[in-house]
């Protein structure tokens, strides 16, 4: 009988393109509303949460901290997991796994960065975001903190 074994991310023929990449997307809450920004990256009027990639050595609080501070100049704290949900970008051909925070917003005023893609922030009530256009999955982000599942 011939012995078999599992690839590791080492191996030759392993191929690191294939796999998905991590992202942190984070629903900042003020007085029971939460921040969207107008995202001007994908051609066409889609709202969204701060987020992006998780970076090496940092840990996922630390990574939400920063990709709020990074998209729109806030200071944020209280790092709490609300969603895991993976999906699959057409436009990048890419699968993504995103690690959805909420941060209780702390200080500052929302900044357009254009840098970053995203303008035009603005605080919403959780409800009345569901009825914009969203990125798809920062509307089953949204969806899960409203209702409190993580993951389904």
């Amino acid at each position: 009988m011939k012995e078999t074994r599992a690839v590791k991310p080492s191996d030759e023929n392993s191929n690191s393109s294939n796999r998905p990449s991590i992202g942190i997307a984070v629903v900042v809450v003020k007085n029971n509303k939460i921040l969207l920004g107008k995202d001007k990256r994908k051609g066409r009027a889609l709202y969204g949460v701060p987020g992006g990639h998780w970076e090496t050595g940092e840990s996922l609080k630390q990574g939400a901290i920063r990709e709020v501070k990074e998209e729109c100049g806030l200071d944020c704290g209280n790092i709490k997991l609300i969603s895991v949900y993976d999906f699959y970008r057409e436009d990048r051909k890419k699968k993504y796994i995103t690690i959805g925070m909420k941060a209780d917003y702390f200080a500052g005023q929302p900044t357009d960065l254009e840098s970053e893609g995203r303008i035009n922030w603005k605080w919403y009530k959780p409800e009345n975001a569901l009825r914009l256009q969203l990125f798809s999955p920062d509307r089953v982000l949204i969806e899960r903190f409203i209702s409190g599942i993580v993951f389904e």
